[in-house]
């Protein structure tokens, strides 16, 4: 994992027109609310809103795998020595470490 930041929230998805395509609606997402700098371009509506909670996102994901981490080691529980259902949260808990390895490379 490298030291690079990514720049920090909240992020804004803001409707604009199309670039370089007249009459076509976009959506632009800023990282600076003051000064409305696009970072990203995209046509749908839904990629924006995904992208722009992004640094939101990664931060909830962090604190939840933080928060399993203590409840796991507060019981001692060893992956595959308890029930189906225990295992299966803590496969997503894995999956879910993976998905932020993945933004932070």
């Amino acid at each position: 994992m490298t030291n690079k930041k990514h720049t920090p929230g909240p992020w804004v998805a803001r409707q604009i027109g199309g670039q370089g395509f007249p009459g076509q609606i976009g959506w632009a997402i800023d990282y600076n609310e003051d000064q409305e700098q696009v970072v990203d371009f995209v046509y749908e509506e839904a990629d924006a809103k995904l992208i722009a909670a992004s640094p939101a996102l990664l931060a909830a994901a962090k604190k939840t795998v933080d928060a399993w981490a203590k409840f796991i080691d507060s019981f001692n529980y060893v992956p595959g020595i308890g029930d189906r259902a225990e295992d299966m949260e803590f496969r997503e808990i894995l999956e879910l470490r993976v998905a932020i390895s993945k933004a932070t490379e």
